[in-house]
């Protein structure tokens, strides 16, 4: 995949959220850039537009068409989830971190952005998870 970096669905929801306007910026700066993301990330965040951004149907149904018109959408395979355990039992990620970080892994992505794991972790030679929001 031709993208090099990948965003977790963190990033999103504070491009939509208007709480944090500093994260807003920032996130809002990821997440108009060619990237990769995963059917994952699409579902995390339209769940979350809904629960707690309390979009409607039809503005949920617009940000999954964006998703597929913008970015590189990976679907999970076996070989997603076959790394994914590998990952969880060598970083000791959580299950839907595990499967974010393989995702990236198998789009040889070479940036994470997540505020939610380890900022500045370098897995297999190939890839740094980055968190944008972090100081310094």
């Amino acid at each position: 995949m031709k993208d090099s970096t990948f965003l977790d669905s963190n990033i999103f929801l504070y491009a939509f959220s208007t709480k944090d306007i500093n994260k807003q910026k920032v996130a809002a700066s990821l997440v108009v850039k060619p990237t990769a993301i995963s059917t994952q990330v699409i579902n995390e965040v339209s769940s979350n537009l809904i629960k707690k951004l309390k979009f409607s149907n039809n503005e949920v149904a617009e940000f999954v068409e964006d998703c597929y018109a913008r970015y590189s959408v990976v679907d999970f395979t076996k070989n997603i989830f076959i790394k994914a355990s590998e990952l969880r039992e060598k970083y000791n990620f959580s299950y839907y971190d595990s499967l974010i970080v393989s995702s990236a892994l198998l789009s040889h992505c070479s940036t994470l952005y997540s505020e939610d794991m380890h900022h500045g972790l370098i897995i297999e030679e190939q890839l740094t998870i980055i968190n944008p929001f972090a100081q310094g």
